[in-house]
């Protein structure tokens, strides 16, 4: 898709509050809006620091300067987010206003400043709201035994949907991400359904189909924490007790360290990985995939891993808008290591049907890559910048 000429044309301001490196959220930002440009969206990135090449579809602004990029983040990110702040405020002062199109999480005096600026204040959720989302913490927590507070407390909840309010619409990646913005009271309207998805460039080609004589691989990939329903992983690991191998890859977080180092001690089964640079590798050289999460946004790794042909074991949370139990994936309850047991004792025993899943998960995902993503969300952002000035000029 192309701009045609006479088509709507406007700016977007794009506000990201991370050290841009090719990983995470901050890369997803930059895959979606990388197709806004060509399609009318003329689109600025301002970004805290710029750590890896970007695009050069996107105007590129990064608010530390080079010299400040090997420099651990931790010992520069005030300095940058406060130029970042800065340097967006400036931008939409100066700038014919458009769409500010803002990644979490921005303060609230920069949301009220672009609005009053007549920009139209766009919010991406990554994640559920966090409130949704604390309400899941705190039972999983309260199962698994770790009476240590996580990461959302009430304060934080209360602050987010004050914010949320704040918004002209707000894109949202999954129907759970659907359902909690619309418990936090955001009218149906201001919200616009979207996903993530995967970058052709990196995912997509033809895995290797194993033919079910080698060694039977399990593989995790992503944070190792409660949140991202590990437990419920490796009590359904244990439960299976087959003859396999289960490949934990990603940072662990403070919430599992001691039951991740118990575990692979007492079963010389589970290999823990830690940073996988190759991470397409990693998902063709694994039979199956779980995604145990019991709170997401996206998510990222659904589509990268069906990008690659891999058969998927996913709880609901997992879906990200394309997954159907039985047909590119099986689907288990959270909180059901059982499930999990289950789910790994029938694909363990049937090549053909990993197959099957794998195949269907591929294609499916096709819908899913960036480019038809980013398409999408700037189709869907020039028509609301259509809207508003036909409604201005309705009022004249």
């Amino acid at each position: 898709m192309e701009y045609k000429e006479g088509a709507s044309k406007a700016n977007c301001l794009v506000y990201l509050p991370h050290s841009y490196s090719g990983r995470g959220p901050a890369e997803s930002c930059v895959q979606i809006i990388r197709h806004f440009s060509p399609l009318g969206l003329e689109t600025t990135l301002k970004v805290a620091r710029k750590r890896r090449p970007v695009p050069a579809s996107i105007e590129t602004d990064p608010a530390l300067p080079g010299v400040l990029n090997w420099v651990p983040w931790r010992f520069v990110s005030d300095l940058g987010m406060d130029r970042l702040d800065a340097g967006f405020r400036k931008s939409l002062s100066e700038m014919e206003p458009g769409v500010a199109y803002f990644w979490p999480t921005a303060s609230p005096e920069l949301v009220e400043y672009a609005k009053a600026r007549s920009w139209i204040a766009v919010r991406e959720m990554t994640n559920r709201t966090l409130e949704a989302a604390k309400a899941t913490l705190d039972h999983a927590f309260a199962l698994a035994g770790e009476d240590r507070p996580h990461h959302i407390s009430q304060e934080r909840v209360e602050d987010e949907l004050g914010a949320l309010r704040q918004y002209d619409f707000i894109f949202s990646s999954n129907e759970d991400v659907d359902i909690s913005l619309r418990d936090a009271g955001i009218p149906e309207e201001r919200i616009l359904r979207t996903t993530f998805g995967w970058a052709e460039e990196r995912f997509g080609s033809r895995r290797h189909r194993d033919t079910g004589d080698d060694e039977f691989v399990v593989g995790y990939l992503g944070t190792i924490s409660i949140g991202k329903g590990i437990c419920d992983l490796l009590a359904g690991w244990k439960e299976w007790n087959g003859r396999g191998r289960l490949k934990l890859a990603g940072p662990i977080d403070w919430s599992m360290a001691d039951a991740v180092k118990s575990a692979a001690g007492a079963d010389d089964r589970i290999e823990v990985v830690g940073y996988v640079e190759d991470i397409e590798g990693f998902y063709r050289d694994c039979d199956v995939i779980v995604i145990p999460t019991l709170d997401e946004g996206g998510p990222q790794v659904t589509y990268e891993a069906a990008a690659a042909g891999a058969a998927l074991i996913a709880t609901p949370m997992a879906r990200a808008r394309m997954l159907e139990d039985g047909r590119n994936a099986l689907i288990v309850p959270t909180h059901d290591g059982g499930a999990i047991a289950k789910a790994l004792d029938r694909l363990s025993g049937d090549p053909d049907l990993r197959g099957m899943l794998g195949d269907n998960a591929q294609r499916d995902v096709m819908p899913f890559a960036y480019l038809q993503v980013g398409e999408q969300r700037a189709a869907q952002l020039l028509a609301i910048v259509h809207d508003k000035r036909v409604a201005k000029e309705a009022a004249v």
